[in-house]
């Protein structure tokens, strides 16, 4: 019942931002709600993860249906572009996590596990794991910065967009194109792909499922589609209540000067972002709002909602945003495992 009310109140507060102009209106709205809700109930309020998670599916189905054939090659031809932009930005982290170490006074290991950007899952479990991090300060860091994302990328990424556009894809909607039998078909392979993805622990499984399987459905079949507003407003609400109680929570834990170095620490690594873009969009045809949100140190699927209220090429993003994970699976993840163990071996001498 409770969560019901949480609903009505993320509702009515996203649909007063709409009217006002804010961005993102059925983003922001929920996490005011949610944070306000926390605050002045004394209750715990606990949002089913099946709700978040609903929303991610929905999100990861409006990316997957953006990536079309052409679109697809296009990519391909950004291919090099995409590598050296996310080589930059994690390197740009790496050497920020020097200057975080020294604000928050913490070990390397801490600091580096801090720094890495698109990474939550991952890093966390090697803090975990490793002795010398503090698992406290990996996690708050890490989720922090995707809240410093919601509140900043947005109005870098609004005031360059030029306008919010609700019509991210052109095709005809969902519920017009396919059939009842094809949309069984997509539900229960995204299903499927799903519990595959989780039981290999595949990081964002909720997201990255749906996109597979449309790309997969776009190029065998090319019968493209477009999800319907209503359901990817929809998805934010259910999205940005999560991420509003989880909000509420982190600033609980925080303490003065890790707050402070969170701050520091962030800011520069978007204002670096930024650096890197504005070059890019000297050497390259995309638009400013692409790169950036392309580029953006946050999570996916935060990027993507951006991506799709702004009019942005929600393909591009997310194919940058999909290397970058790949990359930090298969290449840092195993790298700063290697640099970590060996800085235990060198402490122990």
């Amino acid at each position: 019942m409770f969560q019901l009310l949480l609903v009505i109140l993320a509702l009515s507060v996203g649909f007063l931002l709409m009217k006002v102009g804010m961005i993102l209106p059925w983003l922001f709205g929920p996490i005011i709600a949610a944070v306000l809700c926390s605050k002045f109930s004394r209750r715990t309020i606990v949002w089913p993860k099946v709700l978040g998670d609903l929303g991610l599916f929905i999100l990861g189905a409006q990316i997957g249906a953006a990536f079309t054939r052409q679109v697809v090659l296009d990519i391909k031809d950004d291919a090099v572009n995409i590598v050296i932009l996310n080589m930059l930005l994690l390197a740009a982290a790496v050497l920020l996590s020097l200057l975080f170490k020294k604000i928050v006074d913490c070990t390397f290991e801490t600091a580096l596990l801090s720094s890495i950007p698109g990474a939550l899952s991952q890093m966390i479990v090697m803090a975990e794991e490793n002795k010398q991090a503090n698992l406290l300060v990996v996690t708050l860091s890490q989720t922090s910065r995707l809240l410093f994302v919601i509140m900043i990328v947005p109005l870098v990424s609004s005031w360059q967009s030029g306008g919010v556009s609700h019509a991210a894809h052109k095709a005809p909607s969902l519920f017009m194109q396919l059939s009842p039998l094809s949309f069984i078909l997509l539900v229960l392979s995204t299903a499927a792909v799903y519990r595959l993805m989780t039981k290999i622990h595949f990081p964002v499984p909720q997201l990255l499922a749906p996109i597979l399987v449309l790309i997969i459905w776009n190029m065998m079949t090319e019968q493209t589609f477009s999800i319907p507003y209503m359901l990817v407003a929809l998805a934010q609400v259910l999205f940005g209540i999560r991420i509003g109680l989880q909000m509420y929570s982190l600033s609980n834990q925080l303490s003065r000067r890790l707050f402070v170095g969170i701050c520091i620490h962030n800011l520069l690594l978007i204002g670096a972002t930024l650096v890197m873009v504005i070059v890019f969009t000297w050497l390259t045809a995309h638009p400013f709002n692409d790169l950036f949100l392309s580029a953006a140190p946050g999570g996916m699927a935060q990027i993507i909602v951006v991506g799709i209220e702004t009019g942005a090429n929600v393909a591009m993003i997310s194919s940058y945003h999909i290397f970058r994970i790949f990359f930090i699976l298969l290449i840092v993840t195993p790298l700063v495992q290697y640099i970590l163990k060996k800085s235990q071996i060198d402490k122990r001498l």
